[in-house]
C-alpha cells in the first residue's frame, strides 16, 4: 500500500500537503537502519541541520547533532531504532568553555550531549504533525568536570515540545513560529521533508548535578556559566530538521 495511504490513520495531513513541492536529499539522509517493522506502519530518520539552544541569552549551537530515529505503528506509537533510547546524539562544544573564554586553554573545552531522560516510552513522535516531545538531559564532558556532570535528570528532565506551529510561552519569552519545511515524494513508499524548523521556548532548565568527580563540587561553577537553574519564559530551543519517512511493506 502506498505510503500517503497507510499514514491517513495518524493525522498525515501537513505531509501530504508538503509533499508536492519537492526536495532533494542529502548523502546521508535518511537512514533507516535498525528500523523495527514488526507491528509498525513506516520507519522514521529526523535529522538536524541547524538552530540553537538559548538560556537566558548564553547561546550553544544544535548543528547536524542530533537524530530521532524509529518507527511507529498506526497509533503514532513511536519504536526507536535497534539498541538506542531514538535519540542518537554527538556532543556540541559549549562557547567559552568551563571558564567563560573561547580560547584553547588546557582542560577548559566542554562539550554537551542531549541524551533521553526516562525510558524509551516517553519518547513521542507525531508524524503527520511534524511534533516531536520529550524529557531530556545534557550530558557535560571536561576533564575538570568528571563523569556523570549533567544538566537535567531521569526526576528531574528538561521536558521539551518542539512543534513547527507557534508556541505560547510565559513571559519574558514571546511566542516564536517554526515551519513545516518543504517535501517531496519519492516512489511510492517514502516522504522526505527539508527545512522544517521545530521550535519551543516554554520549558524550563533545572540546575547541574554530578559535576565535579561526580561529587558536585563544581555544580554552582557550572550553574553559573549557564545561568541555571532557568525558570520557563527564559529558554529557547530551535532546530531545523530534515525528516524521512517510508512505509513498510
Amino acid at each position: 500500500m502506498k505510503l500517503t495511504k497507510r499514514l491517513v490513520g495518524v493525522g498525515a495531513g501537513a505531509l501530504a500537503a508538503t509533499a508536492m513541492m519537492g526536495g532533494t536529499a542529502g548523502a546521508v539522509f535518511p537512514d533507516y537502519s535498525g528500523c523495527v517493522t514488526t507491528g509498525n506502519i513506516a520507519c522514521i530518520n529526523i535529522q538536524s541541520r541547524s538552530g540553537y539552544l538559548d538560556i537566558k541569552g548564553f547561546q550553544a549551537p544544535i548543528g547536524e547533532s542530533l537524530q530521532i530515529s524509529g518507527s511507529f505503528d498506526v497509533n503514532g506509537r513511536f519504536t526507536p531504532k535497534l539498541g538506542t533510547t531514538g535519540v542518537i546524539a554527538r556532543p556540541i562544544q559549549v562557547p567559552g568553555g568551563i571558564l567563560g573564554i573561547d580560547f584553547p586553554l588546557p582542560g577548559n573545552a566542554v562539550t554537551a550531549t542531549a541524551k533521553l531522560a526516562g525510558p524509551t516510552s516517553s519518547l513521542r513522535v507525531d508524524a503527520g504533525n511534524q511534533i516531536v516531545a520529550m524529557p531530556m538531559k545534557l550530558e557535560l564532558t571536561n576533564p575538570i568536570i568528571g563523569p556523570g556532570c549533567q544538566i537535567g535528570s531521569n526526576s528531574n528532565p528538561v521536558n521539551v515540545n518542539l512543534i513547527p506551529g507557534t508556541t505560547n510561552p510565559p513571559a519574558p519569552n514571546r511566542p516564536i513560529t517554526g515551519s513545516y519545511g518543504r517535501g517531496g515524494l519519492v516512489g511510492t513508499d517514502q516522504i522526505q521533508i527539508f527545512g522544517a524548523v521545530n521550535v519551543d521556548n516554554s520549558f524550563s532548565i533545572p540546575g547541574a548535578s554530578n559535576c565535579g568527580i561526580g561529587l558536585g563540587l563544581i555544580n554552582s561553577l557550572i550553574n553559573l556559566k549557564l545561568k541555571l537553574p532557568s525558570a520557563a519564559g527564559n529558554n529557547t530551543l530551535v532546530i531545523g530538521n530534515d525528516i524521512g519517512i517510508r512505509g513498510i511493506s
